[in-house]
């Protein structure tokens, strides 16, 4: 029997009389295709067609991750600072993890009517009552992480399970390492992306149990390389070079990455075989089975998905997930079952339109609750049941107000979108829109997403009034002239707006390294490194060895690589790697 009656039958009036065919997306403009597909996911999950374009649904939904920002904000009640990624000027106060988690906020509530936009009035809730601070998930012991998963000795982490590490985002049972960016099990290394079980390697790509090594792209079971690209079971090469031990140790010695100018010439030169010389696959799937995307990891029947994994099964347009099934255009769903347009949706199933809902069942346009079940337009609940906008009601008069409630967004189409990203905490340029989707301010803009003073009200911390900063450009170039004397030293990066320091356990790691310290405020590093990653969103493209039309994740830092289709590059590896 149905719940919701009346808007079931507006729903389906709809969909029976959607034909699949190419449309414009109403918000950027962009032309993309309806399929029969998604029509059919429409019906299975009960929701209108978007008339979105698929990116600018992602887009909108990663504008609410985390990205990678660490801002002081104010703590609700007291004022005080308090690290958190929600951004200060965003309108929301925030409280520590432990706090939140003791309050009950369904004291606060407001009547929503159903003749007006949900939305505006869903902000006004939210204003009310404050965000979770870090969303610790393991608490850190001395560290300065967000999302912790159990860092120790960590600073500025997000979603990391480490020791002794530094800028780094899913970084998972790493030690002594940093800026790296969905790297596991690896040790002494620095600057990696989607590399796993890596050790003393720097600035590695794609790779797998590389040891002693530096410069890599899609290498496996490499050691003592310096400069390899598509290489298996390798050691002593140079730039692709097959040199002896002896030669190779010889040219390793001769090239000081302790030097600056060096290490930045090495980079350059890697940067330049990536674009123009180097083969790349059309995806890095593994044992994705009758899946498309990229970065499916153990994935069955997962279509047009991005960065998936853990037997996630049967999704449709996903992202950043793992043991996810039956969901629908969702970024973020973690161990979730039949979610729509939701983000962070975690050990949660059947949500529609939520943010950071964790651990519920049935619920929609809910912001940051836990343990929910039946929730509408509800904000900062936990263990909450039948409730609209934080006010309890009977379970008649709740499905009756609902009805009412997604009739009434239906026929304004504003029931099956996303929230607008005017109510995000998020600060565009490190956010996930731009770091995961490419999204540029002017497109952020167009979305309506609020452009925040970086270091305003306070974001940035207090500015200490006489204090000597240091130009970036005085740092030495030479590793064993960067005396203990520079941790102790704030230099301010004047591309970046923001003053930085290094730390004493970060300045040991590159001495350890051999490497010559960063000039370049963290958050930049870390940003440019996402560049570097295949994005989340999906371009055309034509194989270089065979002409086989193929699909492709888009790479901002490298547009115009060459791509082989999957049998190509397979054979491109037997002959050459």
């Amino acid at each position: 029997m149905s719940r919701t009656p009346s808007y079931d039958a507006k729903i389906k009036v709809i969909l029976d009389a959607t034909q699949p065919g190419e449309r414009v997306c109403s918000l950027l403009g962009d032309k993309w295709v309806l399929t029969q597909e998604e029509i059919d996911w429409c019906r299975r999950l009960n929701v209108p067609p978007s008339s979105y374009s698929q990116r600018t649904r992602w887009v909108l939904m990663a504008h609410y991750t985390t990205g990678y920002q660490f801002w002081w904000n104010k703590h609700f009640e007291t004022g005080v600072p308090v690290l958190s990624f929600h951004h200060p000027t965003s309108g929301v106060r925030v409280l520590p993890d432990a706090e939140w988690f003791n309050k009950d906020f369904s004291d606060i509530s407001l009547e929503v009517d159903p003749a007006q936009s949900l939305f505006p009035q869903l902000r006004e809730l939210q204003k009310k009552i404050p965000m979770i601070a870090t969303s610790t998930i393991v608490p850190a012991v001395n560290s300065i992480s967000l999302v912790s998963m159990g860092d120790q000795n960590c600073y500025f982490t997000l979603a990391c399970k480490a020791k002794n590490a530094y800028y780094s985002v899913l970084l998972i049972d790493g030690e002594e390492c940093a800026d790296m960016i969905t790297v596991n099990k690896s040790n002494q290394c620095w600057n990696m992306l989607h590399c796993d079980r890596m050790y003393r390697c720097l600035v590695a790509r794609e790779s797998f149990d590389c040891v002693d090594s530096a410069f890599l792209f899609d290498c496996r079971d490499c050691e003592y390389c310096f400069g390899a690209t598509n290489k298996r079971r390798r050691k002593y090469l140079w730039w692709n070079e097959q040199l002896s031990k002896e030669e190779w140790e010889k040219r390793r010695v001769s090239v000081d990455l302790s030097s600056r100018r060096v290490l930045e010439e090495q980079f350059a030169k890697f940067e330049n075989l990536l674009q123009t010389e180097t083969i790349w696959p059309e995806n890095f799937n593994e044992k994705a089975i009758d899946s498309t995307g990229e970065y499916l990891t153990d994935c069955t029947n997962c279509r047009e998905c991005f960065t998936l994994t853990e037997h996630s099964t049967d999704n449709y347009r996903c992202a950043y997930g793992h043991n996810t099934h039956g969901c629908f255009d969702c970024f973020g769903p973690f161990n979730a079952t039949e979610c729509y347009m939701s983000m962070t949706a975690a050990n949660s199933t059947r949500l529609v339109g939520c943010w950071r809902t964790i651990g519920s069942d049935t619920c929609e346009y809910c912001i940051t609750c836990y343990n929910c079940k039946n929730c509408f337009g509800c904000v900062g609940l936990q263990h909450k049941e039948f409730h609209i906008f934080n006010k309890p009601y009977s379970p008649g008069e709740y499905w009756r107000r609902v009805d009412e409630l997604k009739c009434a967004m239906l026929e304004r189409g504003e029931y099956g979108r996303f929230f607008l990203l005017s109510m995000a905490t998020t600060y565009a340029p490190h956010g996930g829109s731009m770091l995961y989707c490419g999204a540029s301010l002017e497109e952020m803009k167009k979305l309506g997403a609020n452009m925040l003073e970086q270091c305003s009200d306070g974001a940035c911390g207090v500015e200490t009034a006489g204090a000597a900063m240091k130009s970036p450009d005085e740092i030495p170039d030479k590793l064993d002239e960067v005396t203990d004397e520079w941790t102790r030293t704030p230099i301010f990066d004047t591309k970046a707006n923001r003053k930085f320091a290094f730390l004493p356990a970060e300045l040991e790691l590159y001495r350890k390294l051999r490497l010559a310290p960063p000039k370049e405020h963290f958050i930049s590093r870390v940003i440019e490194l996402f560049r570097t990653m295949q994005g989340c969103g999906f371009e055309k493209r034509v194989c270089v060895a065979c002409s086989a039309e193929v699909t492709i994740s888009f790479n901002a830092k490298y547009p115009d690589r060459k791509v082989y289709c999957k049998k190509c590059y397979l054979e491109y590896l037997e002959k050459n790697g």
